[in-house]
């Protein structure tokens, strides 16, 4: 069946193109995802206005705490300070582990390193038993940044969103 184009079909077919051009740009615009990063460290990347949740895994009760050792770059803002949540308590035991979450918010595109230490505040020049990095590129909102390159980044350190 052979089908005429005509000016008709061809104003049809460019509306289409166009309305999915537009439903795909606004999916990219709507709601920043956030991305809860993983306890190992590595690469990131989030969009701008969105959430960036670190939860590092450890044990008040030894001591050790996790610090926010080093922020360099200016796009990430740490809203409040860090919450400690434990892990459901097994009857009889004490002193459980659980875990300290950090939480940040992402200001404007650019990269940005956190290095996080786990160490006892009181002992003064002593390294930290832990030390755990992540190297985050926040993207500009409101245009489509590049999926597989959040994917690919993501998939790299070992961890989804």
């Amino acid at each position: 069946m052979y089908v005429r184009r005509t000016p008709i079909v061809g104003a049809v077919l460019r509306a289409m193109v166009v309305s999915a051009l537009t439903a795909l740009t606004a999916c990219a615009t709507l709601e920043p995802e956030g991305v809860t990063a993983g306890p190992g460290g590595g690469a990131y990347v989030v969009r701008r206005g969105a959430p960036l949740v670190i939860g590092l895994e450890g044990d008040l009760t030894t001591g050790y705490v996790w610090e926010l050792q080093r922020s360099s770059g200016a796009p990430l803002l740490l809203a409040g300070g860090s919450d400690f949540t434990p892990a459901p308590l097994p009857a009889g035991m004490m002193g459980v582990a659980g875990t300290t979450t950090f939480r940040f918010r992402a200001l404007e595109p650019g990269t940005a390193a956190l290095e996080f230490a786990y160490r006892r505040p009181l002992e003064e020049g002593v390294a930290p038993a832990k030390v755990v990095r992540y190297d985050v590129t926040v993207r500009p909102l409101g245009r489509l940044y590049g999926l597989f390159e959040r994917v690919s980044a993501n998939a790299a350190s070992g961890q989804r969103n």
